[in-house]
């Protein structure tokens, strides 16, 4: 039986799609080993034949203090140095749990690097797994965005670089020269490729060699869409700081007919006064996913951060988004629903009331929109899926 390594990005927004995947892989002839945060575990607990591994304290005290700090969301050298910050503290740890595995194959999340120099350092054959778009220089050339946020971090966020360039020595000095550079963090780099969306959905996606999978994403659910769709679906993340968002979009949104459903996804940070709503306003703290999805799929618009998991279900459902982005890659996001014609984007650090109830009422007035997320709805159904790729992955490293 070979033995598989799957190295995660302990975040909700890759571990979700990441389950799908394994969910199918442990139905075949393999050991699979999956790593991640312990608070994720119970998410398999109706999975047979995978172990779960939980990374160690200190990486989870780092991911929290780091994650709080909203200042560093926005800056794209922050980021970057969080990566490195990630790899150097979990490292040792991985390195040697991959000496002791000894595994046949190790499916390195495209974020967690930390697995890339462990496989390289051991010589063990690899491959990516992208829960997104992949950022890397085709992607980024199609995104003013994100070019103009790199320009503007190289000069305001110095001091990251500085650390990031610090921490590199550091690894280079103990395993070698046996990590990403920045730029090459989210290329596919001629390794066999998942990509969770389709092929027509990524940005210059037919021109990528045939190494690069596009799977689709992690759900898909061809379903009767309603016609007649009477909600807006207000939904800003989970690491949303600006504490106003929430009740200018309520503010926007409830005087158009509709009915106005909120959820905050567990965040904490919101301050929204629940007391005083109009009745066709539902605030929750958090849906379930088959709840989400639900009131999704009767949405006329879903007014959303911009966190790629969302924009595939809104597209699944044929719900046409509105972008209020709080970081450059969900600015990124957002250019490319504007350019699909799937949505607007409306980029600002504060949002105004009538300004965006302009853009609601334009994505709900305009018929063009749900044309067009219907065109990328049908290509997502048209995907390999899960269980083609995890035929695929077996023919190209002989798995079982």
């Amino acid at each position: 039986m070979k033995k598989i390594l799957f190295i995660s990005f302990p975040v909700s927004g890759h571990v979700n799609p990441q389950f799908c995947f394994n969910k199918e892989l442990s139905q075949q002839n393999v050991k699979l080993i999956y790593y991640t945060f312990h608070k994720y575990f119970d998410k398999y607990k109706d999975v047979e034949n995978i172990e779960l591994r939980e990374y160690p304290d200190s990486f989870r005290e780092l991911y929290d203090r780091l994650s709080g700090d909203s200042n560093m969301h926005s800056k794209l050298l922050a980021m970057l140095y969080v990566f490195y910050a990630f790899t150097e503290i979990v490292l040792p740890y991985i390195i040697k749990e991959v000496e002791t595995e000894k595994p046949d194959l190790i499916i390195c999340d495209s974020l967690a690097m930390w697995g890339k120099v462990a496989t390289r350092y051991h010589n063990i054959p690899y491959c990516y797994f992208f829960t997104s778009f992949m950022g890397d220089s085709q992607t980024v050339q199609k995104s003013p965005a994100f070019k103009l946020n790199i320009a503007k971090s190289i000069l305001l966020d110095f001091p990251y670089l500085v650390k990031m360039l610090a921490i590199q020595k550091k690894i280079k000095k103990q395993y070698g020269m046996l990590y990403d550079q920045p730029m090459n963090m989210m290329s596919h780099q001629g390794k066999f490729t998942m990509v969770m969306t389709s092929k027509e959905f990524h940005p210059t996606g037919i021109e990528y060699p045939s190494n690069v999978r596009f799977v689709g994403p992690a759900h898909v659910e061809n379903c009767d869409i309603p016609e007649n769709k009477d909600t807006i679906l207000i939904s800003l993340g989970t690491i949303l700081y600006s504490d106003t968002h929430w009740d200018a979009c309520i503010e926007a949104a409830k005087d158009l007919g509709c009915k106005v459903v909120v959820t905050f996804g567990g965040n904490t940070k919101n301050k929204v006064n629940t007391e005083r709503l109009p009745s066709n306003v539902e605030v929750y703290n958090n849906l379930s996913q088959e709840d989400f999805r639900d009131v999704l799929k009767h949405s006329a618009v879903f007014i959303s951060h911009g966190g790629f998991n969302s924009i595939s279900d809104a597209v699944l459902y044929r719900t046409p988004l509105i972008i209020c982005p709080t970081t450059a890659e969900q600015a990124g996001n957002g250019e490319f629903i504007e350019k699909y014609g799937c949505g607007l984007l409306y980029n600002k650090k504060r949002i105004h009331v009538q300004e965006l109830r302009e853009k609601i009422q334009q994505v709900m007035d305009d018929k063009s929109f749900q044309d067009n997320v219907e065109k990328y709805r049908q290509s997502f159904l048209n995907s390999i899926g899960m269980g083609k790729v995890v035929e695929e992955l077996n023919k190209e490293f002989n798995l079982y």
